[in-house]
């Protein structure tokens, strides 16, 4: 009898055994599906996943000063503003976090800078792990790259050029913060605000450690501080591609042969220091009788390339905001929702974005069948994608501006929270100071845009496509429709 038992007891646990593997094996291929299903799922899964654990190590009372209480959604906030490299934040980040949480705060904007996918990828190199097709589509898809072919030497290459220019830039600023005291600071202190400032500089996001909460305006009357962190933003916002190609190309050198530069990555270099320059005129008319009346020509010109340099991807300021005028406000939020270039630590629309509509709607305008630009003609599905990129762009900042100021009644005008809006979008981080005081579905809104502004609208698109392409099997008569 009691054998019995024991055997019908071991048939009961069998069944039991295998009925719930078979759930477990089915829940766990439901989730598969849903979050690494695709190259954009993988991504978002990713970015999500650092994004818990680094706002959880911030909540930690470890990571706050003495009598400092964080509400974990705020820890979310900020952990998505630092792993979107925007800078936008609900409390001072020298006030609230510890030693520990300003270190945390460093690991975290650096990934995002530089990109999870990049750096694990960069890892595997290191290790001389074999990286395979679906790895590669991974990190090509984070990257906004046009293929596989040749991503490992993309990645490669621009780790290098990216850790050797924040090396310089960490030396040069720890020695000029430690001699030349704009604040007071021991070596110590020195080290990790340069530290801080690097990984925040390259990655284009507004965050610093700062003394006085005041950003950049700790550093009045100290022009080199401002100067080199002009160049390591405009080097954390040209993108990959060109800083690669800038490192075959010095080591191309130092072997003593030539390499030539890609059509692509001149672009890039090229739009965005021009965009830095026509930005930086109109800023200066816009404000010269306003923010910049009275103020030495120094400051006028340091005042002027530092905020223009900023206002498309960093966060920055060496000027208050608040001060500007409405015109300035409106001009800004325009560069901050173009942003920097793809593959960048930037966000918005980004810059190539912008040049290929431009470029499509002179060509629309002059009746050209193709859009082209340099004796060089772009095809039709990257033209297309501006375009999608651009509506949906625009869709989002509108209906989160509208939501917001729904939500906030009658606390700060539509111009104010479209500015927040764009901010977050473009990644970059100025603010008018409206953070501290939305709501939590304020912030939940704020939060959806920073993630979007940083893995890319076809990225966020892309996540609800199946991992089976779909073609259309039957070809459909055109007709016509009128438009405007």
């Amino acid at each position: 009898m009691i054998c019995f038992k024991i055997l019908y007891y071991c048939v009961i646990i069998g069944h039991a055994r295998r009925y719930y593997m078979k759930l477990y094996k089915k829940i766990h291929k439901k989730l598969k599906n849903i979050f690494f299903q695709t190259p954009a799922r993988t991504i978002f899964s990713i970015y999500l996943i650092t994004t818990l654990i680094g706002a959880f190590l911030l909540w930690l009372p470890i990571s706050l000063n003495d009598g400092i209480k964080l509400p974990f959604i705020d820890a979310i906030f900020i952990a998505v503003s630092q792993i979107s490299s925007t800078g936008l934040s609900p409390v001072s980040q020298r006030d609230t976090f510890s030693l520990f949480g300003g270190i945390v705060s460093i690991i975290i904007i650096q990934v995002g800078g530089l990109g999870i996918v990049l750096l694990v990828a960069s890892y595997w190199v290191i290790i001389g792990k074999k990286i395979g097709i679906k790895e590669r589509s991974i990190i090509a898809a984070e990257q906004n790259q046009f293929s596989v072919r040749g991503i490992i030497k993309l990645i490669t290459n621009a780790a290098i050029a990216i850790f050797i220019f924040q090396g310089i830039y960490i030396v040069m600023m720890t020695l000029y913060i430690y001699i030349a005291q704009p604040f007071e600071a021991d070596i110590g202190e020195s080290i990790f605000q340069a530290f801080y400032l690097a990984a925040a500089g390259f990655a284009n996001a507004g965050f610093d450690f700062l003394p006085g909460n005041q950003s950049f305006m700790v550093f009045h009357g100290h022009a080199f501080p401002q100067i080199i962190t002009m160049i390591i933003i405009f080097i954390g916002g040209v993108g990959f591609w060109p800083l690669a190609e800038f490192t075959l190309y010095i080591k191309a050198r130092f072997k003593g042969k030539r390499y030539k530069i890609s059509f692509i990555s001149k672009l890039l270099t090229i739009s965005h220091l021009m965009f830095w320059m026509i930005s930086a005129v109109i800023y200066f008319v816009m404000e010269y009788e306003n923010s910049m009346k009275g103020q030495p020509v120094g400051d006028i010109l340091l005042n002027v390339f530092f905020m223009t340099n900023n206002a498309r991807s960093a966060g920055f300021y060496n000027t208050p905001v608040t001060e500007w005028a409405e015109a300035t406000r409106l001009f800004f939020s325009f560069l901050m929702f173009i942003g920097a270039a793809p593959n960048s630590s930037g966000g918005g629309i980004r810059m190539t974005t912008f040049f290929l509509l431009s470029a499509g709607l002179i060509s629309f305008g002059r009746h050209r069948k193709q859009v082209f630009f340099a004796g060089r003609a772009f095809k039709d599905a990257p033209v297309r994608k501006s375009y999608i990129v651009f509506a949906l762009a625009v869709g989002l900042v509108m209906i989160s501006t509208l939501f917001i100021s729904i939500i906030e009644p009658n606390r700060w005008t539509i111009m104010e929270i479209g500015f927040e809006v764009s901010s977050a979008f473009g990644t970059v981080g100025l603010s008018l100071g409206l953070i501290p005081y939305i709501s939590v579905w304020s912030k939940a809104i704020i939060i959806v845009n920073m993630f979007v502004g940083r893995i890319g609208i076809l990225t966020a698109i892309a996540m609800l496509e199946d991992k089976k392409e779909t073609t259309n099997v039957v070809t459909y008569a055109e007709m016509d429709m009128l438009v405007g």
